[in-house]
């Protein structure tokens, strides 16, 4: 009875955590894109899943940072 549990509480270890990053947003990561040649001309582009993702899409300047629409609420 012991291994039946432990094997299932492994198998749950390994399932949740893989279904948790399918219901993911796609646009969790965002990053500053440069549109012009002044200092403010940049737009928020949010098309990451991951912020490695997101690292290897940006161009030469810039960083990741997570989207403000999922930000959890603060109290």
């Amino acid at each position: 009875m012991q291994k039946f549990l432990l094997a299932s509480f492994a198998l749950l270890v390994l399932v949740i955590p893989a279904e948790a990053q399918r219901r993911a947003p796609s646009d969790l990561w965002c990053r500053e894109e440069r549109i012009g040649p002044g200092p403010f001309d940049t737009v928020m582009r949010c098309e990451a899943y991951t912020y490695q993702q997101c690292m290897a899409s940006r161009t030469n300047f810039g960083t990741c940072f997570r989207n403000p629409r999922y930000a959890k609420p603060r109290r």
